[in-house]
């Protein structure tokens, strides 16, 4: 399966699921997708759903997480990560020079409940 992004808005937070497979043409698709969503997106919370997102290979990882790390750089409120395998935050943390990346373990956070 080719990798889908879902939106959603919930208990004024606004969902991002992500699913399927990573590839380097699936990350770029990606960037391109989230560069259009932060452009017209409201203020308020986001969170990066990664539950089922599947890593097929090495060759789009690097360009996902400096997509993610793009928009937390632009973001008002600093997006959550949830569901995001150990794996996953092992790979994002080598990434991630600046500890950008806030995760929960589920979509339940209280710093969204608020």
């Amino acid at each position: 399966m080719a990798m889908k992004t879902q939106v959603r808005n919930t208990g004024g937070k606004t969902v991002i699921s992500i699913e399927g497979k990573l590839d380097f043409e699936s990350s770029d698709t990606f960037r391109q997708w989230l560069l259009g969503f932060s452009r017209t997106a409201t203020s308020g919370p986001v969170v990066f759903d990664l539950g089922a997102l599947q890593f097929v290979g090495s060759s789009g990882i690097t360009q996902f997480i400096e997509s993610l790390k793009d928009y937390n750089r632009r973001a008002t409120i600093k997006p959550v990560y949830s569901n995001v395998s150990s794996e996953f935050r092992r790979m994002m943390a080598v990434y991630d020079d600046s500890g950008s990346f806030q995760f929960w373990d589920t979509l339940a956070s209280p710093l969204l409940d608020n």
